[in-house]
């Protein structure tokens, strides 16, 4: 038997992925307890590029129209700069499709969205089927009864960000959604493991810029020199 505070899954975190998975689970008619330790969605651009077979999947969600309605950017190619041979400048060493042929995408580009506008997108489509991302909570604690014969064997703990209230809450499943700085996966020993230390820092600006810098529309990696 439910009882108000017992969910089929509770989500920390409403970035893209968190979101993601709260809409299609909530479209299904699961119930879903969703929390987020920011007051708003994401006010400054961090995941801004949806891939080509990404598209195609919120094309198939019908959410694709709502992306396209701010008029992203679309880039079709990436071309690659270093520093000249001579040290005086820079010179394009090479380009690269956004989406190679070899990939079976319908949209062959890259799309260029503020991440809070892609959020908002799923929060909107959240509000339709009765979900809303209760904001600013984090996850307190959690704990799984093996040996439980309930049907919600995890209970978690959970907190506004103040400190002033707090929640206790039981679902079969808990998920994680929270990035890099993991709250359950750090509670889990569960390390991260990459293959090469992250070697590139990427930056996105938004502006009007008056240039005749080549390749203006496509996306450009700079290699600096080790000089």
């Amino acid at each position: 038997m439910e009882s108000e505070n017992t969910y089929d899954i509770v989500i920390i975190g409403a970035g893209p992925v968190g979101l993601l998975l709260s809409t299609c689970l909530s479209r299904w008619g699961y119930r879903v307890k969703h929390i987020d330790n920011r007051p708003e969605p994401t006010k400054t651009g961090r995941a801004d590029g949806i891939q080509p077979r990404s598209l195609d999947l919120l094309r198939n969600m019908g959410l694709k129209p709502a992306i396209m309605a701010w008029h992203p950017a679309r880039v079709y190619e990436v071309a690659f700069w270093d520093p000249s041979e001579s040290g005086k400048g820079i010179q394009r060493t090479g380009t690269w499709a956004s989406c190679p042929n070899f990939i079976d995408a319908r949209y062959p580009f890259t799309t260029l969205l503020h991440q809070g506008l892609i959020e908002q997108v799923f929060i909107a489509d959240l509000g339709k089927n009765g979900v809303k991302i209760q904001r600013p909570w984090t996850i307190k604690d959690f704990k799984s009864d093996l040996q439980s014969t309930s049907q919600y064997p995890v209970e978690v703990n959970l907190q506004r960000v103040d400190g002033k209230i707090e929640e206790t809450v039981r679902t079969k499943y808990l998920f994680s959604g929270e990035g890099a700085r993991s709250f359950v996966r750090d509670q889990l020993n569960i390390g991260i493991t990459h293959k090469d230390p992250i070697a590139h820092v990427w930056g996105v600006m938004d502006g009007v810029v008056a240039t005749d810098f080549p390749d203006i529309k496509a996306c450009h990696p700079f290699t600096q020199s080790k000089a």
